[in-house]
């Protein structure tokens, strides 16, 4: 079965960012921050040495969506800008990525998470790993579509169906209706009051889910929760639709053999870039890589 990988840009970006820039180890020739892109760089070469993807796409926000904005105007507004240092960061991060032979992926308006869900919903008879952290993603796991996390000595931790189960105590496609119980504090959505994480998962087994939940709110104990789930349903509408990933098409994406097919990777230019930033630990393992792309396949 051909794999899919997508990474989502700036959880990973983020992620390497603040793991890798304390003490300012990681500067570049000339004094500037180089972590993000480090961590980044020895991401994609884990991936080109373990997953081996047939396509391959990076998933970048761009911009807040409109219709979640209208829906909540405060919608994520409690994040802060993203730090210069940073920023600066990002434009060689998708160098590095084009010259592995990816793909980028984005839209003006659309996030990254709804990116991936297109993607998802066009997989064909495609495995996929997602290589993301926010809970919202997991709504996406299924048969033959996990998450995967980075793990010691160029490992992978996976979530699957049972640890999504086992984690919210819902299945992955309740996972929406789950988060808008209970709201979701780093996206700045307030849920149903009263619900905590047992509530929600025992309202939405018992009822199978949130419509079944809706038209059965007469029978939900105890009274108190009935009663706050009802004055509640206007969040609760807002909520699943501002969580449910919008898995349209991305503009100009025409099929998975056209779009997001891996390229080889350019090892000449990424030896180049490691150069220039100094990435001394990364020239054997780049080296390696190199020669055996030329080598001829034996059969």
């Amino acid at each position: 079965m051909d794999n899919i990988v997508i990474v989502d840009a700036y959880a990973h970006i983020y992620r390497n960012y603040y793991a890798m820039s304390k003490g300012g180890a990681f500067q570049s020739p000339d004094g500037h921050p180089v972590g993000a892109i480090f961590g980044m760089a020895r991401l994609l070469m884990q991936i080109e040495n373990t997953l081996k993807p047939k396509y391959a796409a990076v998933a970048f926000d761009k911009g807040k969506p409109k219709y979640r904005c209208e829906l909540l105007p405060e919608y994520k507004a409690q994040r802060p800008p993203m730090p210069d240092d940073l920023r600066a960061q990002v434009q060689p991060i998708r160098e590095w990525f084009l010259a592995f032979g990816w793909n980028i992926v984005e839209e003006e308006g659309r996030e990254a998470d709804d990116l991936i869900a297109a993607i998802v919903k066009l997989k064909e008879d495609c495995s996929v790993d997602i290589l993301a952290f926010d809970k919202d993603i997991m709504q996406l796991v299924q048969p033959n579509v996990r998450l995967l996390a980075p793990g010691k000595n160029a490992t992978w931790i996976p979530t699957e169906e049972e640890q999504v189960q086992e984690k919210f105590g819902v299945a992955p496609e309740m996972l929406p209706a789950y988060l808008a119980l209970l709201g979701d504090s780093s996206d700045n959505v307030k849920g149903v009051d009263g619900v905590g994480p047992k509530t929600a998962a025992k309202l939405l087994n018992d009822f199978n889910g949130i419509d079944g939940l809706i038209q059965n709110i007469d029978n939900i104990e105890p009274k108190r929760i009935q009663d706050n789930i009802r004055q509640g349903q206007d969040i609760l509408d807002r909520n699943m639709k501002l969580i449910t990933l919008d898995s349209t098409t991305p503009e100009g994406f025409v099929s998975l053999e056209q779009t997001i097919k891996k390229k080889e990777p350019d090892w000449k230019r990424i030896k180049e870039l490691a150069e220039s930033l100094a990435f001394k630990s990364m020239i054997p393992a780049i080296d390696k890589a190199a020669k055996a792309q030329l080598q001829p396949t034996l059969f």
